[in-house]
């Protein structure tokens, strides 16, 4: 019996119809200190040049959100493997990280 499988679904799993709404996608980052309001993330995943992304910074069991617009994304080696590297502009310039900040990154349109 060619093109059965067992186990496999035949339908979609999921139907959106008439809907709005928010997707967020979170993603786990590690964020470098370029300039004050300027920031240099390392992703798994790219991200394009004029999004809006939100990271939350943890440290010491606080948490800061901060809003920033992606400049540039670009590849990066990172201990034999690739990355993406995305240069980012902080839109509410307020708060100041030194060192290197482990973040989670989110996008989507708020």
């Amino acid at each position: 019996m060619r093109g059965a499988m067992s186990g496999r679904r035949n339908q979609s799993r999921v139907n959106f119809v008439n809907s709005s709404g928010v997707l967020r996608v979170s993603r786990d980052v590690v964020v470098e200190r370029v300039l004050d309001d300027e920031l240099v993330a390392v992703s798994h995943e790219p991200a394009i040049a004029g999004d809006v992304l939100t990271i939350t910074f943890s440290a010491n069991q606080v948490r800061e959100t901060v809003r920033v617009l992606v400049t540039a994304s670009r590849l990066r080696l990172v201990n034999g493997g690739v990355k993406h590297e995305l240069t980012l502009k902080r839109v509410d310039a307020h708060a100041a990280y030194g060192g290197t900040e482990r973040g989670a990154a989110e996008s989507g349109n708020e």
